[in-house]
């Protein structure tokens, strides 16, 4: 009997028991869900799977580590990123350069991102680093000059412009008028889109993960004694080269490194333009705060800081006043005093004539 009437109490046993199962586990929180290849934890990060994280430089002089002429190069801002982000995270790093001296965001385009290797590599980097825009401003300095001067004369540098001009200044101070109203009507244009054109080149091909910083412009000519207010002028043209890097930043998912508001132009060699080993290392410390190394160990993403945009400054209006200072006006003011005493002395020698005729 007893065994008869537990046989007949068991179905409603079992049937109690799996709804206490299905209520318990839906107490439960779900820690995990299945993935292809095992399973991971919800809302946790996963510590990044790759044996090696890749790093892609682009740029110019700076990006390649130029060392001075005759010299070898120095180690560039990029593979001391590549050096730290591997011992942070003990994974190995390769960094591969595409960088040129004396390039240019035209050049850029054109002689780096066309190369097939190039593509290569942003396709599988995990890091990609571009500097870029000092060169343009260089050029821009050396066609100022050559329409300033009326010359068709190749310069062969920075420096041949900035003598030129020096020595037609000396000869021509209000040369430097002309000087300034060529810079200050820049058309950035032609820089703006070559930048989005290399920004939508390397869009294309890097991969959604991959994190990309850019460096700014600093003054490569903030050391240099250029006449009348031509300093002035060319942290214009720095700020609003680098306003149009900022403002496309949210577009192309990259950050911006500052090197403007930087101490970078207390690191740089002789020549006063590029960095020394101290500037290299500088620009790589400013840069790896613009990277989150924790996406490589499985960690929170981490918040960026953002510096606040450059506005776009507007063309400065220049008098001779604002460019020469108070010297043509101190000349003006002895020019009057001469003549007012010519023609004082002139009146005076007139009546002593008039008087003598009287006489």
């Amino acid at each position: 009997m007893k065994f008869g009437g537990y046989r007949k109490r068991r179905p409603v046993k079992i049937l109690a028991f799996a709804v206490c199962l299905f209520i318990c586990a839906a107490m439960i929180p779900i820690g995990t869900e299945a993935v292809s290849g095992g399973e991971k934890e919800v809302g946790r990060p996963q510590k990044w799977e790759g044996d090696t994280i890749y790093c892609t430089a682009l740029g110019d002089s700076i990006a390649k580590g130029y060392g001075g002429k005759g010299e070898e190069d120095l180690r560039s801002y990029t593979q001391f990123i590549a050096d730290g982000v591997s011992k942070e995270t003990g994974i190995p790093a390769e960094c591969e350069k595409f960088a040129k001296n004396g390039l240019d965001s035209s050049r850029l385009n054109s002689d780096i991102l066309a190369r097939e290797e190039t593509l290569a590599s942003l396709g599988r980097a995990d890091i990609i680093t571009l500097t870029i825009g000092a060169n343009d401003l260089m050029q821009e300095f050396k066609r100022a000059a050559q329409e300033v001067l009326g010359t068709d004369r190749k310069f062969l540098s920075v420096y041949d412009a900035f003598d030129a001009l020096q020595e037609g200044v000396e000869g021509n101070p209000l040369l430097i008028v002309k000087i300034l109203d060529v810079l200050n009507n820049w058309d950035y244009t032609i820089f703006e889109e070559q930048w989005v054109t290399a920004m939508e080149t390397i869009g294309a091909h890097r991969k959604e993960t991959a994190q990309l910083v850019v460096t700014n412009i600093y003054n490569p000519v903030g050391r240099f004694e250029l006449p009348g207010a031509m300093n002035g002028i060319v942290e214009d043209i720095i700020q609003n080269m680098n306003q149009i890097m900022y403002e496309h930043a949210g577009d192309y998912d990259y950050r911006v490194v500052d090197l403007f508001e930087s101490e970078i132009c207390s690191h740089t060699q002789e020549d006063g333009l590029h960095p020394d080993e101290e500037g290299q290392e500088l620009i790589a410390a400013l840069a790896a705060e613009k990277i989150d190394t924790g996406r490589f160990k499985g960690e929170p993403e981490q918040e960026i800081k953002e510096e606040p945009r450059p506005k776009k400054v507007e063309p400065r209006k220049y008098s001779l006043w604002t460019v020469l200072g108070p010297l043509p006006w101190i000349g003006l003011a002895i020019l009057a005093c001469m003549t007012a005493v010519f023609l004082f002395w002139m009146a005076k020698r007139k009546n002593r004539d008039l008087y003598r005729k009287r006489d």
